[in-house]
């Protein structure tokens, strides 16, 4: 005996690991003084099915007809290795790839689980458009294809650190107290790194490249030359931005007073 059905694309696999445990018992409602087990390959099915409290409706339904016809017998919910060659499990298998083609479509609710993809996949989306159209070259160099990666980063990291936060910023975006963009800004007069005064100060020079700054950058990056993106891909933000309070070089005026710093 057998009985497959075709669930929406929309459905976890453990959603329908509970479903199928709520079909079978459907099966079953008719038998009395019974001693009836239910095998299933989902830890998780079971682990939610004997949970005290649940708000999850597909868990709900299964727990109601589980103790409905446990009134009438007495009803074991076991679990068994998938993929062992057991026969029951193999043709359970053989009936779920059945009802993937099963013209039998059944309504369920949409799962959390579900939607918070959608929603990730959306802002993964608009985030990706984001730096493939409108951000500046510098960005894009920065970023590159872990730009989603290195915002959550930041976003973790700096929450309540709006100092650090805004020099992460600065950095990703390539505005910041260094030579190179304040000469763009007509703030000074060259674009000279004031540490080793041979190469144009941008923000590359700054965090990989400058040979000024190569012991701190061994000690902070285990290397002593990268580039900026490689920086970016590899290290955590935290470790980038303790670099750069380390070198004091984009910190405020009145950061610098209060270090004794001239």
């Amino acid at each position: 005996m057998g009985y497959s059905l075709n669930l929406p694309n929309s459905c976890t696999v453990y959603q329908a690991e509970l479903i199928a445990i709520t079909y079978a018992c459907r099966q079953l409602t008719n038998y009395t003084d019974k001693h009836i087990i239910i095998w299933t390959d989902s830890l998780s099915s079971i682990n939610s099915l004997t949970t005290l409290i649940t708000k999850n409706n597909t868990v709900k339904y299964c727990l109601d007809i589980l103790n409905r016809i446990g009134a009438q017998n007495q009803v074991e919910l076991r679990w068994i290795a998938a993929h062992s060659g057991l026969w029951g499990n193999e043709r359970a298998d053989e009936l779920a790839k059945h009802g993937t083609t099963s013209t039998i479509t059944i309504a369920r609710p949409i799962p959390q689980a579900y939607i918070n993809k959608l929603i990730n996949d959306k802002v993964h989306k608009l985030n990706t458009d984001i730096v493939n159209k409108d951000c500046p070259r510098h960005t894009k160099l920065i970023l590159g294809r872990n730009h989603t990666k290195i915002i959550n980063n930041l976003n973790r990291s700096f929450i309540n650190n709006r100092k650090d936060y805004r020099t992460a910023t600065q950095l990703i975006t390539g505005h910041c107290g260094l030579n190179k963009h304040l000469y763009n800004m007509n703030k000074t007069t060259t674009k000279e790194c004031p540490l080793c005064g041979h190469h144009e100060e941008t923000v590359n020079h700054f965090l990989g490249q400058c040979p000024a700054l190569a012991q701190t950058r061994g000690q902070y990056f285990n290397d002593f030359y990268l580039s900026a993106s490689d920086i970016f891909d590899n290290i955590h933000i935290t470790t980038i931005i303790n670099y750069v309070n380390k070198t004091r070089r984009l910190m405020d005026p009145e950061d610098l007073d209060n270090t004794g710093v001239t």
